[in-house]
């Protein structure tokens, strides 16, 4: 039980972390306003970051619910035999709150990304004279 927990503690940690350096950049370009004195080049890179780190949380959300089946699935046995479930359904809450903080950096990670494209646009517009 302690080394799933740890397990999955990292796994939300790592989520909302991922790359420290890579987080770090995109972080402060965000916060800092300073989206619009970027090179197309550091726009780029901050895009791919994004993108990584996209895909890294989508790969939690997959692992989470195939364990979030498992679960379900010893659920209904548990139901059958007429076993002590409460267990087993805690375990399905706490994946779903899970579930759900990856869903919600998910959307934030979209936002930052939409806002880095639609800078990558302008200023691709800008060097072509548009």
């Amino acid at each position: 039980m302690v080394s799933s927990l740890k397990n999955e503690w990292a796994l939300f940690w790592e989520a909302f972390h991922g790359d420290e350096e890579v987080t770090e950049v995109t972080k402060s370009a965000f916060e800092n306003g300073k989206l619009d004195v970027l090179s197309l080049n550091q726009v780029r890179e901050i895009t791919k970051a994004l993108i990584e780190d996209r895909k890294r949380i989508n790969q939690k959300l997959e692992t989470l619910t195939k364990e979030i089946d498992l679960n379900s699935a010893k659920l209904e046995s548990l139901r059958l035999v007429g076993a002590e479930e409460t267990e087993t359904m805690g375990r399905i809450h706490e994946l779903n709150d899970m579930g759900q903080a990856f869903a919600i950096a998910l959307q934030k990670l979209d936002e930052q990304l939409r806002a880095v494209r639609d800078k990558e646009v302008e200023i691709q517009e800008e060097e072509a004279g548009i």
